[in-house]
């Protein structure tokens, strides 16, 4: 019995250390063809969405003016009613001669059925499932998730930020109600390289390759702003690099907190230097397991004077920065290891003092329906919870 328990003992580790070192080697493999990508400044008008009862009818608008291509990148697409508004639309763009490519992550679309899919195609949508496993690195390729939401139509106008598609955006989530995210839809320059890193997305998933076209596009007033697309820990080198510029002011929003020690080690500097920090964070979450090790993070942040604000009207979800009121960020990366290391994700840099105005109202009324966290607060989540605090580093990578 005792040379049974230790053969299991000794295959159990084996199969980390190989999982771990698979992860590694297909990370490195894969960083090293796909570095950060900043693009230049443009300029463009910015609309920001908090609420998918408001995104959604004017996304759903633009496909439905689309008159040559409209190309779709989600997380997330559920098989509800209004997904099902979404697909009925897209076949009716496909049947109309608008060329159709939708993209779903191959582990957030689980939902889709194949009858769906194949339904899908045969009325001229274009589908894949997006960073499908593979044998070549199987356990860095199932971790590896493209983290991504874009929609582009007809180059004239594109979405990025933390919707997916689904009833739950709607705030029609049992558990979880309300739902507040962030959004943008762009309008103007810059969209040529969204549509640039969608197509190179499609094709690593399809093998199809199709040259971006940029669209002319007149010239108009609006928002500066830079676009960055990153796949690993050189997006948390430009988070770092943001907080370091703060002077006055930090406010960090995301649904999820496991920041790195390089990251706190940024926090606790620009505090340390006079810089207000503030952080907002769910009170309620989708998945809970990744409370516990943000835990021993909101603690030390909390000692050293950072305030932290639990949102309480509902879900929160958004992934926001805002940098002493001239620099701004939504983004579709959460603040986790998932984010920094293993997902493929978007931002969007403003550097507009009007639309970072806006922001920042959006983040006041985020704060008015939070609570402050306090070391009270701390001392009543349950034992059993706080001990899960203790979790290995290596482990919450992948959460």
């Amino acid at each position: 019995m005792v040379k049974k328990m230790l053969f299991i003992l000794v295959c159990g580790l084996c199969l980390c250390l190989f999982f771990q070192w698979d992860v590694k080697k297909g990370y490195n493999a894969y960083v090293r063809v796909h570095p950060l990508i900043e693009t230049p400044v443009y300029q463009g008008k910015i609309a920001l969405y908090t609420q998918g009862s408001n995104l959604y009818p004017t996304l759903f608008e633009d496909i439905k003016k689309a008159k040559k291509y409209v190309y779709i990148q989600f997380f997330i697409i559920r098989a509800d009613n209004i997904s099902m508004k979404l697909f009925e639309l897209l076949k009716e763009k496909a049947a109309e001669g608008v060329k159709v490519k939708l993209s779903v992550d191959r582990f957030g679309g689980n939902d889709l059925s194949r009858t769906l899919i194949d339904d899908l195609k045969k009325n001229g949508v274009e589908f894949t499932f997006s960073r499908k496993a593979s044998r070549q690195h199987f356990f860095y390729s199932i971790n590896h998730r493209n983290h991504r939401k874009f929609v582009v139509v007809d180059g004239q106008e594109a979405y990025l930020g933390g919707f997916n598609i689904g009833e739950e955006y709607l705030g029609k989530h049992k558990k979880l109600g309300y739902w507040r995210d962030y959004h943008l839809r762009i309008k103007g320059e810059g969209i040529f390289e969204i549509e640039k890193q969608f197509l190179k997305d499609w094709e690593e998933d399809t093998g199809q390759h199709i040259s971006a076209q940029r669209v002319p596009i007149a010239r108009s007033h609006g928002a500066n702003y830079q676009l960055l697309f990153s796949t690993g820990e050189e997006l948390e080198q430009k988070m770092i690099d943001l907080i370091n510029r703060a002077k006055v002011k930090l406010t960090i929003a995301t649904p999820y907190f496991i920041p790195s020690e390089h990251l706190m080690n940024a926090l606790i500097s620009a505090k340390e230097k006079g810089v207000l920090i503030d952080i907002i964070l769910p009170d309620n979450t989708d998945a809970w397991f990744t409370k516990p090790p943000s835990y021993p993070k909101t603690e030390q942040l909390l000692n050293k004077g950072i305030r932290i604000f639990l949102y309480k009207k509902g879900f929160f979800h958004g992934k926001v920065m805002v940098i002493d009121h001239t620099i701004a960020n939504i983004s579709t990366a959460n603040w986790d290891p998932r984010s920094f290391y293993l997902n493929d994700e978007a931002s969007c840099l403003i550097y507009d003092r009007e639309m970072i105005a806006h922001i920042e109202r959006e983040i006041n009324e985020d704060k008015t329906n939070s609570r402050r966290l306090t070391k009270t607060v701390i001392d009543e989540i349950p034992k059993w919870e706080r001990s899960l605090k203790k979790t290995p580093e290596w482990i919450y990578y992948y959460f």
